[in-house]
């Protein structure tokens, strides 16, 4: 064994020392810095996104009422704007429609064309909770939840060797993965997630929440009630349950986050939510989204 000068050991000792304390700095910053959330695998481009999208809102537009009332949809574009502004990943041409249901749900379509069921502005208590569950519609487009599942689905389907094709530079890739995952049910994997993706939709919709001037625990603060609404009026929550996973843990995860987010300051109000909710009250019952489906089927 060579014997080492002690100031060598020292220095050696110094360098360690520092080494081990910097990698204490960086798991505490990793430990208390905001979540970092990246979109997975996804076969399409952004600007894909924006047409399977428009196709997709096409076809659910011939099925699904949407609210022609100016104020309401103006107040809800509006939240929406100015989520959008500060909304991660690519600059999608975002759009926001008040669906004319009354169950108290939203959903999103790849490319940025949210719906918002009138059920949900009728029952929020403050615009934060509205924008709370706004932000996280727009975080699943953001993150391509609904493309990545599609892309998921495709290799599933047709197997990984299909890539080398896909990338060789055939112009035709996205109608080709279309073709091949048509018959899964195309709305079904945009509109359905992991409990993955919703987590991820969550904590993203937490920061963009705080990066517009909103506070997130009022997304929270809205799942609660979800969870107490299911007792009381489960109806009016069943079309929830049916596609986002159980809120029980979730307020939590995003009360945990919302420690994580460099306090912003808070935005005015963009409208007069009790305002709008006293429209809503005026016009006549929205039906559910079963009696609308089951409607259509009745009438073919």
């Amino acid at each position: 064994m060579n014997a080492r000068h002690p100031g060598t050991m020292r220095r050696h000792g110094l360098r360690a020392g520092a080494i081990v304390l910097t990698g204490l700095v960086l798991a505490a910053a990793a430990t208390f810095g905001q979540t970092s959330v990246k979109p997975g695998f996804n076969l399409f481009s952004a600007s894909q996104d924006v047409e399977l999208g428009r196709q997709s809102a096409a076809q659910i537009e011939r099925q699904v009422p949407i609210l022609r009332d100016y104020e309401v949809a103006s107040y809800v574009s509006r939240i929406g704007a100015r989520l959008a502004r500060v909304a991660p990943g690519a600059r999608y041409p975002y759009q926001f429609k008040v669906a004319n249901l009354s169950d108290i749900n939203a959903f999103a379509l790849p490319g940025g064309f949210i719906y918002v069921h009138r059920g949900l502005i009728e029952r929020v208590r403050t615009e934060g909770e509205l924008a709370g569950f706004m932000a996280h519609e727009i975080s699943h487009v953001a993150l391509r939840h609904q493309t990545n599942q599609v892309s998921k689905a495709y290799l599933a389907k047709a197997g990984v060797g299909i890539l080398a094709h896909l990338f060789g530079g055939n112009n035709s890739q996205s109608s080709q993965v279309m073709e091949t995952v048509g018959g899964l049910g195309l709305n079904s994997l945009f509109l359905r997630f992991s409990r993955k993706a919703e987590e991820e939709a969550d904590v993203v919709g937490a920061q963009t929440m705080a990066r517009a001037g909103y506070d997130p625990r009022e997304m929270a603060s809205f799942f609660e009630t979800l969870r107490r609404e299911a007792g009381r009026d489960p109806s009016k929550v069943e079309l929830f349950f049916s596609d986002h996973p159980s809120p029980v843990n979730r307020a939590a995860r995003i009360r945990q986050e919302a420690t994580f987010i460099r306090a912003e300051r808070r935005a005015p109000p963009a409208g007069d939510l009790r305002y709008v909710q006293s429209l809503l009250r005026r016009l006549p019952q929205a039906p559910s989204l079963s009696q609308v489906l089951r409607a259509q089927t009745q009438g073919d």
